[in-house]
């Protein structure tokens, strides 16, 4: 059986909730700062993924990001057996806009997030490459949409998750990851939940996980909803990076052409604006979303989980 699961934690979030997923009652939202690494922890408290062949979260603008139904989902992990952790880039634009997503975080936040990046890992014993790799769609996921074994979850769980709440716990020198992050968002969010979100690329690398990433196209990821700036930029760009993936390494100057290029495709409004995922008269909800309102209710009985 896999279980993902679909938190919502305002009352207006279930009837855009996906039903071919597990809804999650996260109304008291015990930590809005931490977002998935919160979720992740509760899951692994309790031990949910004991009840589970694979487990994960994935948020309820999961639709609106990638356009995937849960049964395209659900499919492509049953067409591809047997492995340890599925993974689904919520952001599949953004090999496009940079050459690694480290690069582009310190481009976005105008600081060197590299640099706090690898200080929690060192105090978390947690190995980072010592120069970031180029990240493609074999390699990159973003907004923490993965799904994945108990094997997998109870060694993240070891790894990373209790060691990073173990750090939060001592209080020894924490202010800096628990610094709100300049992320266009209504409620604030720490800087070291944007760190969470990157460090399951470079475990799985670091660890030889058995690891499949969604297998992301030009047409696919053109099919979701950009700013119109940023479309004609991914339009004209894709077919190019492709290439240079495609002729091997990247030079220095290949790297530095890429930067120029998202830099200037950035300040047309920062990433907020950059793919349109959030309702416009409330951050909190998914612009689109599955499920018509004739299935809540159906929703509201038959799915909705509080573990």
């Amino acid at each position: 059986m896999i279980g993902i699961y679909q938190p919502f934690f305002k009352p207006e979030l279930v009837e855009r909730l996906d039903r071919g997923f597990l809804a999650l009652d996260w109304l008291p939202n015990p930590a809005p700062a931490l977002r998935e690494l919160a979720l992740h922890k509760h899951i692994a408290d309790r031990k949910i993924y004991e009840k589970h062949q694979l487990t994960g979260v994935l948020s309820a603008k999961f639709f609106s990001k990638t356009k995937l139904k849960s049964e395209q989902v659900y499919n492509w992990i049953l067409d591809n057996p047997k492995h340890d952790i599925y993974l689904v880039n919520g952001f599949p634009y953004v090999p496009y806009a940079g050459y690694n997503n480290v690069e582009r975080t310190i481009i976005q936040r105008g600081y060197p997030f590299d640099i706090l990046m690898r200080k929690l890992c060192r105090r978390i014993g947690l190995e980072l490459p010592e120069e970031f790799p180029r990240q493609i769609q074999a390699n990159l996921c973003l907004c923490s949409y993965w799904i994945a074994s108990a094997t997998f979850w109870e060694s993240w769980t070891g790894d990373v998750i209790a060691p990073i709440f173990e750090l939060l716990g001592s209080g020894n020198d924490t202010d800096e990851f628990l610094r709100y992050s300049n992320y266009r968002a209504p409620t604030p969010v720490y800087e070291l939940t944007f760190i969470y979100e990157q460090l399951i690329n470079y475990y799985i690398a670091q660890k030889n996980i058995n690891a499949i990433y969604y297998p992301w196209n030009a047409q696919s990821i053109l099919s979701l909803n950009y700013h119109p700036d940023v479309r004609e930029y991914l339009q004209e760009m894709i077919p190019l990076v492709d290439r240079m993936d495609a002729a091997g390494p990247w030079s220095d100057r290949d790297k530095a052409w890429l930067r120029e290029r998202c830099t200037a495709v950035h300040r047309v409004g920062g990433s907020a604006k950059e793919v349109l995922t959030s309702d416009p008269a409330d951050f909190d909800l998914p612009r689109f979303y599955p499920m018509d309102h004739a299935t809540v209710s159906r929703v509201i009985r038959g799915y909705v989980g509080r573990v």
